[in-house]
C-alpha cells in the first residue's frame, strides 16, 4: 500500500464522527502508543529473538495492565464456549505472525478478548514446532491509530489479524485496507459494514442473549404483566439482541411492552440510563412489572433508580456478565444476565486463523460464541469477565 493512499485516508477520518459507543469499562490512560511507520513496536523486536519462542516473547512485550490481569479466563463456563484447539488443525508449517487489533486495551472486555487471543497463541505454540509471533495493536479509541494500525500489519508481513472494529461503519477504511490485502482477516465482537468480504466472523450469540433474556423474565414474571425495555438504537448488537427478544415475546401473548427508552443512553453510560429510567418511572411507575435490557450497564442505572424510587418489586434483567451484575444478582437487586465471554471471542480468533492458514476450517463464515444465563441459582459459581 502507498504512502500516499495511508495520508488520503488518514485525512479522510477528520470527517468522521469523532466520538464512538465504548462497549463496556471507563477510559483509561493509553497504554500502547500507535506504532511508527518506520519503527516495529518492542513486541516485534523481541519476537526477532532466538533464545525464545517468539510466541512467549510477544507475550512478555504485549502484556496488558495489571488492572487488566484479572480478566483471566473470564468464566467458569468460559471453555465450553472456545472453539478447540486441535494440533491437527493448526500444522501450518512454516512461522506465523498473527496481531489483535483491539479498540482499547484498559477497557476490561478488550482485556478480556486479549488475554484469550494470548492464551491460544500460547497454547498453540506447545503444538507445533513452528514459531508463533503475536502482537497486540491498540487503538487507544482513535480512527487513525486504527487506520495506522492496520497498515501496519499490511506492511509488517502478518499472516492473520483479529479485529476489533471501533465502529461498524467508522472501521470501513481500516477494514478495507486489510481484506484488500494478503492478510487472512477475521472480525471478532462486533461485524463491521463489508463483514462478509473477510475470512471469519466471531461474536457472541447476540440474538440468543436478547432471547434468553426474554424468555428467562416471562417466566419469572408467570407469564404475566408489563416490560420496559431499555435499548440503544446507535448500538448494532443491541438491535440484534432486541430482535431475539421480540422473537421470543411472540410466545408470551400476556406479557406486553409498555415502553421503550432508548436514544438517550448511547455509550453504554450507567449514569444517563439512570435519567432515563427515573424519567419512564415518573410516567409508568408501578405498572412496571420487569425491565429488558439491551447490556448489564443500563440495568444498572434502571438498578440504581428503583433503588432511589423505593420500588425493589420490579424484575431487572441484562445482557454481558460483568462483576458489578454478579454482586447485584448476588444482592437480590437484579434478577439475572445473559453472559457473554470475551476470552473466548479472543481465543476463537487465534483457532480459526491458524485452520484458515493451514486450510482445514471448515466451519460457516460467521461464528456464534455461546452465551450462558445467570441468576441466582449458578452466579456463585460464575466469574465475572472483568474480576
Amino acid at each position: 500500500m502507498k504512502k500516499s493512499r495511508l495520508l488520503a485516508l488518514l485525512l479522510a477520518m477528520v470527517l468522521v464522527v469523532s466520538g464512538l459507543a465504548a462497549c463496556g469499562g471507563d477510559d483509561k490512560k493509553d497504554t500502547t502508543a500507535a506504532p511508527k511507520e518506520t519503527e516495529a513496536p518492542k513486541a516485534t523486536e523481541a519476537a526477532k529473538e532466538t533464545e525464545a519462542p517468539k510466541a512467549t516473547e510477544a507475550a512478555k512485550e504485549t502484556e496488558a495492565p495489571k488492572e487488566t490481569e484479572a480478566a483471566g479466563s473470564g468464566s467458569s463456563f468460559v471453555d465450553e464456549a472456545k472453539m478447540e484447539l486441535k494440533e491437527d488443525l493448526i500444522q501450518v508449517g512454516k512461522d506465523v505472525k498473527i496481531a489483535l487489533i483491539v479498540k482499547q486495551r484498559s477497557e476490561l472486555f478488550y482485556a478480556s478478548i486479549e488475554s484469550g487471543f494470548m492464551s491460544a497463541v500460547e497454547e498453540a505454540q506447545a503444538m507445533v514446532d513452528y514459531n508463533i509471533e503475536a502482537q497486540v495493536l491498540d487503538d487507544n479509541s482513535d480512527l487513525a491509530k486504527e487506520l495506522e494500525n492496520a497498515q501496519y500489519v499490511i506492511d509488517n508481513g502478518f499472516d492473520v489479524v483479529v479485529f476489533v472494529a471501533m465502529d461498524p461503519k467508522s472501521s470501513v477504511p481500516a477494514f478495507d485496507l486489510l481484506v484488500e490485502s494478503e492478510v487472512k482477516t477475521l472480525i471478532v465482537d462486533a461485524p463491521c459494514d463489508g463483514s462478509e468480504k473477510c475470512d471469519a466472523v466471531i461474536v457472541s450469540a447476540n440474538e440468543e442473549a436478547g432471547r434468553m433474556q426474554m424468555e428467562k423474565l416471562c417466566e419469572k414474571l408467570g407469564g404475566k404483566g408489563n416490560v420496559l425495555i431499555l435499548t440503544d438504537s446507535t448500538n448494532p448488537n443491541a438491535a440484534i439482541r432486541e430482535q431475539g427478544a421480540m422473537t421470543e415475546l411472540e410466545n408470551w401473548p400476556d406479557i406486553k411492552i409498555i415502553a421503550e427508552g432508548e436514544g438517550d443512553i448511547p455509550n453504554v453510560n450507567v449514569d444517563k440510563a439512570q435519567q432515563k429510567m427515573n424519567e419512564l418511572y415518573q410516567v409508568y411507575g408501578a405498572d412496571i412489572n420487569g425491565i429488558w435490557t439491551f447490556s448489564d450497564t443500563p440495568a444498572q442505572g434502571a438498578q440504581a433508580a428503583l433503588a432511589e424510587s423505593g420500588n425493589t418489586d420490579i424484575v431487572i434483567t441484562g445482557i454481558d456478565g460483568n462483576a458489578v451484575a454478579k454482586q447485584l444478582i448476588q444482592g437480590g437487586q437484579m434478577y439475572g444476565t445473559a453472559a457473554q465471554f470475551p476470552n473466548a471471542l479472543g481465543y476463537d480468533g487465534v483457532v480459526a486463523g491458524l485452520e484458515l492458514l493451514a486450510g482445514t476450517y471448515d466451519q460457516e463464515q460467521t461464528i456464534y460464541v455461546p452465551v450462558q444465563w445467570i441468576d441466582s441459582s449458578n452466579v456463585d459459581e460464575y466469574a465475572a469477565f472483568d474480576q
